[in-house]
Order: C-alpha cells, then sequence, then structure tokens
C-alpha cells in the first residue's frame, strides 16, 4: 500500500498523514511508503504506474483542493464520473440546504464502480475502486473526518480482499467478459439476502466474475463465499453425463467446506460431435443444496461465440438460486386461498421474462453485450465543429469554437472515456429462427431517450460540467456555417402555450423547471431556456401542447434567474437571418440524428444544421442511456391491428412481421436511429412506429431487434 501526497502541506494535513499510517500500518502503510510530489500533474503522472504493478494507491490531497483532485484523478484513469446518491443524502442530512447544487455535486462526486466512502457530514467523502492491476483510493487530509473514511476503507475494501485472498482468490487477476452481469448477480444477491441464505461457489473463471463484482453489489460477500476445489478426477470422458456430474460434485464440495445453505459452479467449456457431424460446445451451471441437485446445460454451435457460454452459465445459475426462492414462497401460500383471475396476467408475464433470460441459451440467435466496434474519441470535436457567424447579421456575437472550451485546453480524460458503451451484437436488420413459429417475443434494445434531434440535455448538462458556455453548447447541436446568436431583439410580452396566454418569463420558465430543472447546470439551463425561446419564436410564439414539458407548478428561483439573464440581453439563434428552429431531447444515442430521419421533408423543409451526426458527449455514461423493452407476439398484435390508422393484419410466422429497413448507424454500423421499417408488409418511419405503434413504450426510436420463438 502506498501513500501519495504534495510536497508542501500544512501541519493539519501532516497530522492526519500520521494518523493514516498509523491506523493503516497494520495493512501496509508506512511511512516510507509515502510518496511526495511538487504537484498533482507529477502525483498523477507516476500513479498509473504505480497501479499497473498491482499496489493499492491511496491519493490524498487537503480540503481545498480535494474535489478539483477528485475530479482530476478520475480523469486520468480515463474512467466515469458518477453522483453518489449515498453521499448526497449524506449532506442533506446533515447541511440542509446550506450547500450549493453544484458544491453538494462537487462532495458527491466519485468514480464510477467504486465504493464510495462517506464522512460523517457527507461532505469530502471519498472513494475506492480497482483500476489497471491495482487498487486506488482517495481522501481528505481532513483530521476530523478521516477517521470514519478509514473505518470504511478497512472494513469494506481491505477485509474484504484479505477474506478472498484466503479463499485462493488474487486481486487484479481476473478480466470481465463484454458481457453485463451485474442484474443477474445483484438478483441473486438480494434474494440470498433477504431470506438470510449463503451460497458457496466453486472458484473458476465464471464465479471470480462474482468475486470481481464484490464492490459494485452490497451483502455481495456476505452472501457468496468462494470456495476452490482440487479436481483430482480422472475421468476424461468428456461425455454429457460425466460432465455434469463433475460439476454437480464440485457444487456440492463448495458447499460442505464452509456449512452454507446452497452450493453452485460453472464447468469449463466442453465439445462434441452432434448426429450431423458438427462440432457442438456446452458448458454446465450447477445448484445445489441439502436435498436436491442439478445441472443445466448450454450448447452453441458457433465457434466465434465461445465467449459468451460461460457468461450465460453464470446468469443461468443466478436464476436458478432466484427460482429457488419464487418455488418455495409458492408453496408457503394458503392451499385453500385460490388465486384471484386478476393473477393470471402474472404468469404470462413470468413466461417472457423466463423466455427472455433463456433467448441466448434456446434461441439461434445469440445475444452478446460486447463493447462497440467504433473507437473513443481521443481528441477534442474536430475543427469542422466551428460555428462561423455570418458576419452579414447585425448584432450578431460569434459562437465560440467548440474545439477550445477552455481558453486552450483539451476536455481531457473525462470526455476520452475507453471504452464507451456497450451494445447488443444483434444485427439491425430482420432476425429469424430456422423453424417457423406460432408465438414468441420481440425484445428491443433501445439507446438513448427521445427523438435524437437537435440538443441533447443529458449531453448539454455534461459539458456544462466541463466548463463549456451556454454559447458553445448551442454552437455544438445547432452545427451551420450560417448559424448566429443574435442578441438585443426584446422578447414579446406574451407567449401561447396548448391554447394559454403566459407572460414570457413565466412561459419560459415553467418550460425550463419541466424540460431540466435546477439540477442542472446552469450553462446547460441557460443553452436550454434560449433553445425554448427559438422554438416558440420559429411559430410566431403559438407553441402546441406536444410541442415540450411544461410545469404546473412554480419554478425554482435557479430558473427565474437562468430566465431573467437570458431575457435581459434577447438571445435567439438565426440560420441565414431566418429563425432557427431548435428541436432537443432528453438523450441522444452516443449522435444525434437528422431532422428528416424523424419528420422527413414535410412542405420542403430546409435544416441543414439539424442533419444529425453530432456527438454528444456524456449520453452514454447516464444509467438511462441503454434500455431493454419485451413484449409477447400476441400483444404486439394487438397493438398493431388495433391501430386503425395503419391498416396492418399480421398472420403466418411472426419472425416474418417486422424488418428494420434503414438506420443511420448511430451506434455502430448496424444499429441506428430506423429511418424506415416494415410492420407486416407496410414501411413506416421508426419514429412513427416508436409512437404511433409501440405508443412510446420504446425510449427512442435508435433500437436492434430480436425475435425469439417461444412455440
Amino acid at each position: 500500500m502506498k501513500l501519495f501526497i504534495l510536497n508542501d502541506i500544512s501541519a493539519f494535513s501532516s497530522d492526519t498523514v500520521f494518523k493514516l499510517c498509523l491506523t493503516l500500518e497494520e495493512k501496509g502503510l508506512a511511512e516510507e511508503n509515502i510518496e511526495r510530489y511538487e504537484s498533482y500533474d507529477d502525483l498523477l503522472e507516476s500513479l498509473a504506474g504505480t497501479l499497473e504493478e498491482g499496489e493499492h494507491v491511496i491519493v490524498a490531497a487537503e480540503n481545498t483542493d480535494y474535489i478539483l483532485v477528485k475530479r482530476a484523478l478520475i480523469g486520468s484513469l480515463g474512467a466515469a464520473e458518477i453522483s453518489s446518491s449515498e453521499i448526497a443524502e449524506a449532506i442533506a442530512k446533515n447541511a440542509g440546504d446550506s450547500l450549493s447544487d453544484l458544491d453538494v455535486a462537487g462532495h458527491s462526486l466519485i468514480m464510477q464502480g467504486s465504493l464510495p466512502l462517506i464522512s460523517e457530514d457527507g461532505l469530502y467523502s471519498g472513494f475506492s475502486a480497482q483500476a489497471l492491476s491495482g487498487r486506488v483510493s482517495c481522501l481528505p487530509l481532513d483530521f476530523m473526518r478521516i477517521d470514519k473514511l478509514i473505518d470504511t476503507l478497512k472494513n469494506q475494501v481491505i477485509g474484504r480482499e484479505e477474506q478472498l485472498q484466503q479463499q485462493g482468490v488474487e486481486s487484479g487477476e481476473i478480466i470481465m467478459p463484454d458481457f453485463d452481469l451485474e442484474p443477474a448477480v445483484s438478483q441473486m444477491v438480494k434474494a440470498l439476502s433477504d431470506e438470510e441464505k449463503t451460497i458457496a461457489l466453486a472458484t473458476g473463471e465464471a464465479s471470480m466474475w462474482v468475486y470481481n463484482l464484490y464492490d459494485k453489489i452490497d451483502y455481495l460477500t456476505d452472501t457468496v463465499k468462494f470456495i476452490e476445489i482440487n479436481d483430482d478426477s480422472s475421468d476424461e470422458s468428456g461425455t454429457a453425463e460425466s460432465e455434469s456430474a463433475v460439476v454437480i460434485r464440485h457444487a456440492k464440495e463448495a458447499m460442505l467446506s464452509v456449512g452454507t445453505d446452497f452450493g453452485g459452479a460453472i464447468s469449463d467449456i466442453y465439445s462434441t460431435e452432434n448426429a450431423e457431424g458438427e462440432t457442438v460446445y456446452f458448458a454446465y451451471a450447477a445448484f445445489v443444496d441439502a436435498e436436491t441437485a442439478k445441472a443445466k446445460k448450454i450448447n452453441i454451435s458457433d465457434p466465434d461465440n465461445l465467449g459468451i457460454i460461460l457468461p450465460h452459465a453464470l446468469t443461468l445459475l443466478c436464476d436458478m438460486v432466484v427460482k429457488k426462492f419464487e418455488a418455495e414462497k409458492r408453496k408457503k401460500a394458503p392451499a385453500e386461498s385460490p388465486k384471484p383471475e386478476s393473477k393470471k396476467p402474472d404468469k404470462k408475464i413470468i413466461a417472457i421474462a423466463a423466455a427472455v433470460i433463456l433467448v441466448a441459451l434456446i434461441a439461434p440467435i445469440i445475444i452478446v453485450f460486447g463493447f462497440l466496434n467504433d473507437d473513443p474519441p481521443t481528441t477534442q470535436p474536430s475543427t469542422g465543429d466551428v460555428n462561423v457567424i455570418n458576419p452579414d447579421v447585425n448584432n450578431s456575437q460569434t459562437f465560440p469554437s467548440t474545439t477550445d472550451p477552455f481558453g486552450g485546453t483539451t476536455l481531457g480524460g473525462v470526455v476520452n472515456i475507453s471504452p464507451e458503451p456497450s451494445a447488443a451484437d444483434v444485427s439491425a436488420t430482420q432476425t429469424t429462427a430456422p423453424q417457423p413459429s406460432t408465438k414468441g417475443i420481440f425484445t428491443f434494445y433501445v439507446f438513448g431517450y427521445g427523438h435524437g434531434v437537435g440538443m441533447s440535455q443529458k449531453g448539454a448538462n455534461y459539458l456544462a460540467n466541463q466548463g463549456w458556455t451556454w454559447a458553445q453548447i448551442l454552437a455544438h447541436y445547432y452545427y451551420d456555417g450560417n448559424t448566429a446568436i443574435v442578441t438585443g431583439d426584446p422578447y414579446p410580452q406574451k407567449v401561447t402555450y396548448a391554447g394559454n396566454e403566459y407572460e414570457t418569463r413565466e412561459y419560459l420558465a415553467r418550460a425550463l423547471e419541466s424540460e431540466m430543472g435546477s439540477s442542472f447546470h446552469k450553462e446547460a439551463l441557460k443553452a436550454q431556456c434560449v433553445a425554448i425561446y427559438n422554438f416558440a419564436k420559429h411559430y410566431s410564439y403559438n407553441v402546441s401542447k406536444d410541442a415540450h414539458a411544461f410545469s404546473t407548478s412554480t419554478p425554482s428561483q435557479t430558473i427565474y434567474t437562468v430566465v431573467d439573464e437570458v431575457m435581459e440581453n434577447g438571445y435567439y439563434i438565426t440560420h441565414n437571418g431566418g429563425i432557427a428552429l431548435t428541436p432537443f431531447h432528453a438523450m441522444s444515442a452516443g449522435l444525434t440524428t437528422s431532422y428528416y430521419n424523424v419528420w422527413g421533408n414535410t412542405g420542403g423543409t430546409t435544416v441543414p444544421y439539424l442533419a444529425g451526426g453530432r456527438k454528444s458527449y456524456g449520453d452514454y455514461l447516464d444509467e438511462d442511456f441503454k434500455s431493454v423493452y419485451s413484449i409477447s407476439t400476441d400483444d404486439f398484435k394487438a397493438l398493431v391491428e388495433g391501430n386503425s390508422d395503419l391498416g396492418v393484419t399480421l398472420s403466418g410466422d411472426p419472425s416474418t412481421w417486422l424488418t428494420i429497413v434503414t438506420h443511420d448507424q448511430a451506434v455502430r454500423n448496424d444499429i441506428g436511429y430506423v429511418s424506415t421499417i416494415n410492420v407486416g408488409g407496410k414501411v413506416i418511419t421508426g419514429y412513427d412506429f416508436r409512437i404511433k405503434v409501440m405508443g412510446g413504450r420504446i425510449r427512442s426510436h435508435c433500437f436492434a431487434l430480436v425475435y425469439t420463438p417461444t412455440a
């Protein structure tokens, strides 16, 4: 363990360093392990090399620099920033409303995937996370707050690692698959914790993936034990029976060795030949208790997809644990109490959920959660992002270059996230089963939220937090060489919204409150306010109800302050001297899409500044960036045939009902905002499909589609 600090620190901070060493001495932190640097740049420069050596590095900073150091530390590791709700709650409980939103955000800032180290009052909280081949922890040199932070670090981080290492698990040796295992493992851990049960997993590649989630999932190491099994068996027959027996034995030995309630194991990957002479690869997931034992087999014939067998086996094991408790609850239900009719749909939902879980196991289409093919940005947006304002337009100001938001510096590691988000490795065109089916499930893998045209609200907020101004944000999203911000034109006194007349200040405030709210950065709010006003101005101050959200409650003072600043200067955006159309949406799919993709060329509308393809930094960091929606063929048929405007009747094999025809490759070359989709023989736009057919059930029209037969 090493401690990285600055050379020049106060006496108060020196006392804190002494306390750190004294408290963590038994864990390996001695005075000779303190490394001092002249600047934080020097400190962070040597950090990566030390972490690569497998060290646990504590980066400590004085309170005056602490929040900036946290941000720089996260950025230097190419990691994502998130706000810890637990820290924010601690601050709210102790500080109330005495801190600004910006201050709370700074104190709550932690690294994505890290364990928050929360101080008594929430202020100057830290975090600890696995990084490269080692671990990094960030702590304040605050003598009064450090005790609780050290206790958390010792008990929840160092203590867990020591426990696991005693069980034969070495930190830093685990390579996680390109597959999101956290939801399945979280469900298993919650089920075990709720019932106060434990499971022992025989150590292997798949069980170590579970271990690697220990600082992301509460109660994991309380409920899951990792046991090394030394298998001296000489049975190498390779038959399905012998391999299933071996994996069951491993699960049982793990359970009996530590006396847990259950045991689990994942086998290696094996191969055999089927009747047609084709090579089939398989693995087993085994689950045992004191009375029963079962092993489930996963098959795959495509050698290019071998990497997903063990992740799916682990997901299946987690599901077996959850199903165990569900079955026990059903047994405990009073036999004399008949189930009401209203409960019947639950069976259908459970069947759909189960089929979705097993889609990669039983369907011919294998879903892989892998990294995107396109490389993450390594520099600022190119010089092509510069918005040059038409010099002939009066009262206009030049959009600042989006290539230089900090006056000469780059966005740094916070924007240059690597890797970018994972996407389902499925074809964005029609996916069908080899045998005709009568029933099944359509699963939509959806990216972003909203229509995707113009400014992304989440992206705007992210850029604002990186130091971009409202003008730079607008310049980035409404890009065109002939776009201008105009000032000095007084706003009208009133605007009509949904048939009702409002004072312009009140209209803007209520729309801004509902569209973003005061939790957003002030520069993002100003950009949104200008975009809302521009939208109203484009439509001659008569705005329909479905144009944007509108608050029925009184906006906050923060919102009114932003509106007043915008109105005072009379800002709005023009294109070639005309009023620009400025649509906006919650979150893009990483790139914005074009106006024409969504609304077509209605009435010969020409909007080159809404051509799409604008990189929306930060959207892919949001927890809602990806969503999954599944619908049965019966329910989908009812939606389609119930739409009289569509005029489509669905029949025959459901795998032929839906075909994505064209898309814009916003996510990658085979997934994007759907331009056109064939629904039962009728081609409509992807946006109309989302709104008019699906009724908004999917969050955007950027999606990939998988059909899974169930009958």
